[in-house]
């Protein structure tokens, strides 16, 4: 995992959720997959007890798993503690985006990769 998650200054409770997400996202992906953070926590705007934590996993394995499977397999092992936004995208998927999704292009200028 990068350090950048504990440089961040966000809640300690958020720190921990998403570090077990990793630990959880080694064992369902191995530990070829990025994770980034993006959204109110990564650009610092955040409000404690309403914003949601946005994620977003690429990884070469949900080329074997369909697009409408992959969040709700993420949510499943993810912490219920908070409410998150979960992207899901394969490598690949992911490099088309960065092309052709204005969303993406604007998330890109703030994100944070966590692993």
């Amino acid at each position: 995992m990068r350090k950048e998650l504990e440089k961040l200054e966000i809640p300690e409770k958020i720190k921990r959720i998403v570090k077990k997400l990793v630990k959880e996202l080694e064992r369902v992906l191995g530990g070829d997959f990025q994770l980034y953070l993006f959204g109110s926590y990564a650009r610092g705007d955040w409000v404690e007890g309403m914003s949601d934590v946005d994620l977003m996993v690429i990884s070469k394995e949900f080329g074997k798993i369909p697009k409408h499977a992959r969040s709700p397999l993420i949510r499943r092992i993810a912490s219920k503690e908070v409410s998150m936004e979960i992207l899901c995208y394969t490598p690949e998927e992911f490099e088309e985006l960065k092309r052709r999704s204005s969303f993406i292009r604007e998330v890109a200028k703030y994100w944070i990769r966590i692993h």
